[in-house]
């Protein structure tokens, strides 16, 4: 968003410019990065530091400030955050829901960048429908059905995530219920209501139920209770479109059975598996272990486990393999996206 006198600095040299971005710290580089069209363009040639440390939020119950541990500095809000719920971020940023049960996106480092999302009963579906009853619950009913026989969503079970495209200056929101999920909504910029998509009725068994996700532009990852993956296509006009992977025909799992330590350390150890994608539309699994405490010092808190799925399996493989993954022990300069849940 330019500023009043956004002009004047625009007209600044590039090389005075890139050296007053250099030496910024890092929340006003990104604030820099807002003043106008020229400022943002030349903050794309600014070589910076690459920051160890990631950007740390620090909330309580009516508050948040942001933390960076390599500055040792903390930035507070001037907004008021209280009864706030920062549901998932994409960059700079944030999807959040406020007191009054509103989903809202907003800039991390820019009070005046927020866009309000339609209201979360503005769903659009042949086969339910959602009805405010409070600031916290909500009536989800079949359509059709008797309005008396709704069940209860409650809003502390609402999930989300975001994608924000600043260069297109586009974004995409998804949404569900994790309290056993009929449907996952979404919108994209411009839209004034939720399209929906269905987890349960009309779905392949294969397809239903939501045991992670992961959004990356116009595609939407679902990783379903039978550990299948399912790809969906939010870009259309009229709603959504699933996409057939041949890589995909199989459950995703890991490929080899426990390990010993697994098996040594049933009674406390901990497995959950998430997906994430990597830039180039990849999907990896990625098995996480975390250990309870033990005296052993030779014993990690916490392991991990990446696999990968062959991306053209033959009809050998896919009529006599229980799945198509292999482990992958490095990604190199690999960069991916996972859920991004706050």
């Amino acid at each position: 968003m330019e500023t009043p006198n956004s002009g004047s600095w625009s007209e600044l040299p590039m090389d005075i410019l890139r050296f007053l971005l250099e030496h910024l710290c890092f929340i006003d580089f990104h604030r820099a990065k807002m003043v106008c069209r020229n400022w943002y363009l030349c903050s794309k040639q600014t070589v910076r530091r690459r920051s160890g440390s990631p950007l740390l939020i620090l909330s309580s119950e009516d508050d948040c400030v942001l933390f960076n541990p390599e500055e040792d500095r903390v930035n507070k809000s001037t907004r008021d955050l209280s009864g706030t719920r920062f549901l998932a971020n994409s960059g700079n940023w944030f999807l959040a829901l406020d007191s009054g049960s509103n989903l809202y996106i907003e800039h991390a480092f820019s009070e005046k960048k927020r866009i309000n999302l339609p209201p979360l009963e503005s769903i659009k579906s042949d086969l339910f429908s959602l009805k405010r009853v409070g600031e916290k619950e909500f009536n989800e009913r079949a359509v059709g059905g008797f309005p008396e026989k709704g069940f209860s969503q409650r809003v502390k079970d609402l999930r989300g995530l975001l994608w924000v495209d600043e260069r297109k200056e586009e974004y995409t929101v998804a949404w569900f219920f994790d309290n056993g999920a009929e449907y996952i909504a979404f919108c994209k910029n411009g839209e004034d209501c939720y399209r929906t998509i269905p987890t349960r009725i009309g779905v392949h068994f294969t397809s239903q139920g939501i045991s992670d996700m992961v959004l990356r532009g116009d595609f939407l990852y679902v990783y379903t209770t039978l550990k299948y993956v399912r790809l969906l296509d939010l870009s259309g006009h009229e709603g959504f479109m699933q996409v057939t992977n041949r890589s995909f025909i199989l459950p995703f799992l890991p490929a080899f059975p426990p390990s010993s330590e697994e098996i040594t350390y049933a009674g406390r150890l901990k497995v959950n598996y998430n997906i994430a994608v990597t830039r180039s539309g990849e999907v990896l699994l990625v098995k996480s272990m975390v250990f309870k405490a033990t005296t052993s010092d030779m014993m990690p808190k916490r392991m991990f486990h990446l696999y990968k799925t062959d991306p053209n399996p033959d009809s050998e493989d896919i009529l006599h393999r229980e799945n198509l993954s292999f482990e992958v022990h490095s990604l190199g300069d690999c960069c991916f996206h996972i859920r991004s849940v706050m």
